[in-house]
């Protein structure tokens, strides 16, 4: 008899269009391959399997399906503790960092303008993302799924929200990391931590209003961009409703 698997959450929308939106499938081979090899032969990248079971035992994705079991497919869960060993991933992450695919280019600057540590270059190839991701331990963003199936990415998030905004708090929310947020701490260009500057060492190169009205500043050591509390520190408040430091 032939195996079958259960889909739940989200997962059903995620599979290869033949079969998208259906929660129970079967496994019409019969042949044994290992349980990550079945998922993504339905179009599920294993980046976005938060568990699996087999006849209610929890399994790791080297296990071989055969016939006639009934496999439980489950999604990854909010808030992920990404710094846990699991049977799905025994090596942990050391810390929160990302690297953005371009199809969420976006998504980078948003990141970055609420303090994390994030690489994007619109320029850079499949292999370099998933080099980076590997080399660097980072979660690779992407709303690629076939880029998510590369069996050497071990952190990744395909992003269902359509807007950056959106799609900032689906990162938030899924990571658990309302608490982490530090607003305009990093550069939003080039990803550098920004360094608070006195206002005499840069007034000569701030507009009139800007000179006037405000007093706290910092530089990017990288690109030296300056940044200051305006307006757009309030729009970022209003984008996220947590509880963010204040600058």
């Amino acid at each position: 008899m032939p195996s079958s698997l259960t889909f739940h959450g989200d997962l059903p929308d995620l599979l290869h269009r033949r079969w998208r939106g259906r929660q129970r499938l079967i496994k019409a081979d019969t042949r044994r391959a290992s349980i990550k090899d079945v998922i993504e032969s339905f179009g599920l990248p294993h980046t976005e399997v938060g568990r699996l079971e087999v006849q209610g035992r929890q399994v790791d994705f080297s296990f071989a399906v055969g016939e006639a079991l009934a496999i439980e497919v489950f999604p990854v869960s909010p808030p992920w503790n990404v710094f846990v060993p699991t049977l799905l991933r025994p090596r942990p992450l050391t810390g929160i960092k990302f690297v953005v695919d371009v199809n969420v280019g976006k998504l980078a600057r948003f990141l970055r303008m609420a303090g994390f540590d994030t690489l994007y270059d619109r320029c850079w190839k499949d292999d370099k993302l998933v080099a980076l991701s590997c080399r660097e331990q980072r979660i690779l963003l992407t709303r690629d799924l076939g880029l998510l199936q590369r069996k050497q990415v071990e952190f990744g998030r395909y992003i269902r929200a359509s807007s950056p905004n959106e799609q900032l708090l689906e990162v938030i929310g899924l990571l658990g990391l309302e608490r982490q947020v530090v607003p305009f701490s990093r550069c939003m260009v080039c990803n550098t931590p920004l360094q608070p500057i006195a206002k005499e060492k840069i007034k000569h190169r701030l507009q009139p209003l800007t000179r006037k009205y405000y007093n706290s500043f910092s530089r990017c050591p990288g690109c030296r961009r300056i940044y200051w509390p305006g307006s757009h520190v309030d729009g970022m408040r209003q984008l996220l409703p947590l509880r963010l430091k204040a600058e």
